[in-house]
């Protein structure tokens, strides 16, 4: 095993946030699961009809995976933006940079310590998702589906954490970079989104169309960085050549790639410069 993911996993693990954090995340999936499931069946007159029961079994998996979603957006740039500015405060970045270890050895061990604990909340969270099955309209397949392309999600934000970290010198100045990304990957590519939206509605209501006119794919690009935009497109059947939930991938890979190869750059450029 590379000794980096020896040493950070341990660390990681005999710390009170090992347990803490773990613990306050299932209890708010847990509250997410009785508040949706309260919601959806207040108020209906046939509490036992079978579409019903599927009905509330989607909107309970649906509410359940983007809550998910939404606290490991919060939670990864806790643990990838102060990988590396940690052990610049603590002056331990030179002796790390002068060992055996390369800069791609470095960065892999901090990756995988910061994916392997979000992976843990992950797997932690299937039982809470899969209480769905028992209410009917979901299967195994939309469970994968979720969960990887959740992964995907977070090992993209994950290395853009580990890049700003690489970036800066300060622990704070990269955890809010990369809040500030995560905010801007999640708000303002919808706000983008809607406006397009509007300017094509507009476009089509001067041209004095009655007729239903198909948006253009090209609009949707801000969507396609769009964390919450990925995950709903993996749960949705498309029979395209190239569907959304396949474009959704492959840029999210592109930016974890991307991400990392310029964190090997910044790594190796500051050990030659020590």
């Amino acid at each position: 095993m590379n000794p980096m993911i020896r040493k950070e996993l341990r660390q990681r693990m005999r710390e009170r946030r090992s347990w803490v954090l773990p613990s306050l995340y299932l209890l708010a999936l847990g509250a997410t699961v009785v508040l949706a499931y309260y919601l959806s069946t207040s108020g209906t007159p046939f509490a036992g009809d079978i579409r019903q029961g599927a009905e509330v079994g989607i909107t309970v998996f649906l509410t359940v995976a983007f809550a998910q979603l939404t606290l490991l957006l919060l939670m990864a740039p806790v643990f990838s933006a102060g990988s590396l500015t940690i052990e610049k405060e603590q002056r331990t970045m030179a002796m790390l940079l002068t060992s055996l270890l390369s800069s791609s050895e470095i960065w892999v061990g901090k990756f995988v310590s910061a994916i392997l604990f979000l992976v843990l909340l992950l797997v932690s969270s299937l039982p809470v998702l899969g209480l769905a099955f028992s209410l009917g309209g979901i299967g195994p397949e939309e469970l994968a589906r979720a969960t990887v392309m959740t992964l995907l999600v977070l090992a993209s934000m994950c290395a853009m954490g580990l890049y700003f970290s690489s970036v800066f010198k300060r622990s704070v100045h990269s955890t809010a970079v990369s809040y500030a990304a995560v905010i801007a990957l999640c708000g303002v590519t919808f706000i983008v989104y809607v406006l397009l939206q509007s300017h094509w509605e507009a476009k089509i209501a001067l041209m004095n169309q009655s007729l239903p006119h198909p948006m253009p794919r090209y609009y949707m690009t801000p969507l396609y960085l769009n964390p919450y935009y990925a995950l709903m497109s993996s749960l949705i059947r498309e029979q395209q050549k190239f569907p959304d939930w396949l474009i959704c991938g492959l840029v999210f890979l592109a930016l974890g790639v991307g991400s990392a190869l310029l964190a090997f750059r910044n790594i190796r450029q500051r050990g030659e410069m020590g």
